[in-house]
């Protein structure tokens, strides 16, 4: 920014932020993974660009095309100089190459025989419920259009194979699994709702005291 264009007071509603701009500015020490968390390295870096060419170079990454810097614990993409300024000292970052993607730790790559095929209690995951959890990537308002095993299938995932799936974090693959649940338990409570309409029927319906006078006197002979 330029200061000469700066008014006084604006000077001194900015000065906070880019006070403590400038005394991060200096190099700061972070921990790098790799894409698969198989190689972790410890660098010092000034600046996003710094970090990247270090991370590369002690990663054994030979291309910087399409490399993306994420932050390790939840796939928060670091794309900027103004956020990578705020980053905390150690913070534990993955530089990923091109077309990779993040995955929740213990979590494997999504490619042939890796895919998750159990979720907990050995059911095994078929390609149709692994299609479907994909598609809610594209339009996650498809969880309205599920049956209620879908639904139970999805709150049922461990979380990390869940997010597997969604290709998202762990923290995405949470709120999933919580608004299918508030749909199954939604739609319970409209079944409940339902079945006591359905007794009240049938109860005014045999009740020999709701009706014409006729009808009162052949439920009463019925009775």
């Amino acid at each position: 920014m330029n200061f000469k264009h700066v008014t006084g007071s604006r000077v001194f509603k900015l000065f906070p932020y880019y006070l403590y701009r400038f005394s991060m500015a200096g190099a700061r020490p972070f921990k790098i993974w790799n894409q698969d968390r198989s190689v972790k390295k410890g660098i010092v870096a000034s600046s996003l660009q710094e970090l990247v060419q270090k991370g590369k170079d002690k990663l054994g990454i030979t291309s910087t095309d399409g490399l993306r810097v994420v932050i390790a614990e939840d796939g928060t993409e670091v794309d900027d100089e103004d956020y990578f300024v705020f980053l905390p000292h150690n913070s534990t970052l993955m530089i990923l190459p091109k077309g990779q993607m993040w995955r929740p730790e213990g979590i494997g790559e999504v490619s042939g025989h890796d895919e998750p095929d159990f979720i907990g209690g050995g059911t095994e995951i078929s390609e149709r419920s692994k299609e479907m959890i994909a598609g809610l990537q594209k339009n996650i308002t498809r969880i309205i259009t599920l049956s209620n095993e879908d639904l139970q299938l999805i709150v049922d995932l461990p979380i990390g194979h869940l997010a597997l799936l969604l290709q998202d974090t762990e923290n995405y693959a949470k709120t999933v699994q919580e608004a299918c649940q508030r749909h199954l338990d939604e739609r319970s409570q409209t079944t409940q709702a339902l079945d006591l309409l359905q007794l009240y029927h049938n109860a005014r319906q045999n009740s020999p005291f709701i009706g014409d006078d006729e009808t009162k006197r052949q439920k009463l002979a019925n009775t």
